[in-house]
């Protein structure tokens, strides 16, 4: 039996209209859900899509102001809303096009960024499905009064997008609890609590993070221009280019070692070098693409970043790669030279003192800054020190001294220079507090060396706000250096109980 043409006629103009209609759907982007924290005091920025010209009214039930708006040619829609003071009464907002979307347990409060590499993706509670194990040591602790109705969490799923910047991801807010603080960044969830308990106001945290990962993979394509980053990108291409050969090279060495193994078991044979290739999730750009531009621009009160391993292999471009990525989160979220304060890596038997101190410098040079020194976290043979309370809270004292109005000690000593009398120089430090500290130890991890720039062990004092240092092998000394290597244990504080940063006094090249 044949289908009658009014049937076909009839189904294509139904199917048609769904089409139509479900284009005509107002849609936001995933980072708008239920239990969703606004930033207090801000122009916040609701944005979604809908049929080109398609008009879209946003309102927020604390206000009788309607903001109203059409979708553009490309289906794009973008609004802004003022938000009130921090409230711990939920709020609702309701977004309307051809179709009605209410977001409901809304909280009005602060909003941070948790972006990073492992140390900070790191979850409270062992992740199980993951090969690397690591848990907060302390998470017994941590979970068992984990119930803070007023902070939520948002976490960014990972997703990949090597070649074009993604307009959304997979994720939802959470109310914090004992469970879904077990699944979220340790160092982002000490951060959050200890800003929560202290101003008493919702907090929102916002985690995107991938362990492994480079500095270049979270910065926008168009952002890194210059030598290294051609340099970087041509690499990269000549990497994923050569991988068929690679490949084909690799099955056939490891063809040929089998067949000498098999032929005379007992012969000594040097493995098949493994096939070198680029995951997609350390190309540059990708982790911006797919894990920040799909959360831009939601209003934020400032980032908190742990990173920098990765970025070993290159320690000495760190400083320029970190500044450019810090200048154009900016430039894109377009908030000014919001706070971002970042954790400076522990000691590590693999890390170069080289990737510190461009940490450092950073610090030093870029506006709105604030530098972590965990110096006493580090565990030689774990690149992931297991207290994550320390950063987390080190963090924290950055932004409640700089953007909560706390008198509380945020920084370790800082050296500032140096005066050289005879055999001894004499050390200056910035951040000294109430006085330096050793903790009731002598001072270690100071090196000192002549003109002919060797270094050997000196014995350093504490006198007064300064720090004298000396060695017997070294007559006239003209550099020290202090904490300068991969893993160390120093121990020179401010009484308030902060870790002096690793420096040296000398532009030596390295």
């Amino acid at each position: 039996m044949k289908t009658p043409a009014i049937t076909l006629l009839f189904a294509a103009c139904f199917g048609l209209l769904a089409c139509v209609g479900a284009r005509a759907d107002v849609k936001l982007p995933a980072i708008f859900s239920d239990n969703m924290v606004l930033q207090q005091h801000a122009q916040v920025r609701i944005w979604g899509k809908a049929a080109p010209g398609e008009k879209v009214t946003v309102a927020p039930s604390w206000s009788r102001k309607k903001q109203k708006t059409v979708a553009a040619a490309d289906s794009t829609w973008l609004v802004e809303i003022a938000t009130p003071a921090a409230s711990s009464q939920a709020v609702s907002l309701t977004v309307k096009g051809r179709n009605t979307i209410e977001i409901k347990n809304v909280l009005i409060g602060e909003v941070w960024l948790c972006s990073g590499q492992s140390n900070m993706e790191f979850p409270v509670d062992r992740d199980t499905t993951s090969r690397w194990k690591n848990a907060m040591s302390t998470v017994k602790q941590e979970l068992q009064n984990a119930d803070y109705p007023e902070m939520r969490f948002f976490r960014v799923e990972h997703q990949l997008s090597p070649d074009a910047p993604l307009d959304d991801c997979v994720g939802t807010w959470e109310v914090c609890t004992p469970a879904t603080a077990a699944r979220f960044s340790a160092v982002g969830f000490v951060f959050g609590r200890k800003i929560h308990n202290a101003i008493h106001q919702p907090v929102g945290l916002i985690q995107s993070t991938w362990g492994g990962t480079h500095a270049e993979s979270w910065t926008r394509k168009e952002a890194m221009q210059g030598d290294y980053y051609e340099r970087l990108r041509a690499d990269q291409q000549a990497i994923i280019a050569n991988l068929p050969a690679e490949k084909e090279r690799y099955a056939r060495e490891m063809s040929a070692y089998k067949a000498a193994l098999e032929a005379n078991p007992d012969t000594a044979l040097k493995v098949p070098a493994k096939v070198k290739k680029l995951n997609d999730n350390l190309r540059m750009s990708t982790l911006w693409n797919a894990m920040i531009n799909p959360i831009l621009p939601y209003t934020i009160k400032g980032v908190i970043w742990y990173q920098g391993e990765s970025n070993d292999s290159r320690p000495a471009d760190y400083e320029m790669v970190f500044a450019n990525l810090i200048h154009s989160w900016r430039a894109e979220w377009k908030q000014g030279d919001f706070p971002f304060y970042f954790v400076q890596i522990a000691p590590y038997r693999k890390q170069s003192p080289t990737l510190r101190e461009g940490q450092l410098r950073v610090w030093q040079k870029v506006p709105n800054t604030g530098m972590a020194v965990i110096t006493d976290a580090g565990d030689s043979t774990n690149i992931h020190p297991r207290n994550k309370v320390i950063p987390g809270e080190r963090l924290a004292f950055w932004a409640l001294s700089h953007d909560y109005g706390f008198d509380v000690p945020y920084m370790g000593p800082v050296y500032k220079s140096m005066k050289v009398d005879g055999p001894v120089v004499e050390l200056t430090f910035d951040y000294v507090g109430s006085g330096l500290d050793s903790k009731g130890e002598p001072l270690r991890g100071f090196v000192i060396a002549g003109r002919d720039g060797i270094f050997y062990p000196a014995r350093a004092v504490i006198k007064g706000d300064k720090v004298e240092v000396s060695s017997p092998q070294v007559a006239s000394p003209v550099a020290v250096r202090y904490g300068w290597d991969k893993f160390f244990r120093v121990n020179l504080y401010n009484r308030e109980g902060l870790p002096a940063t690793p420096f040296r006094t000398d532009n030596w090249k390295l």
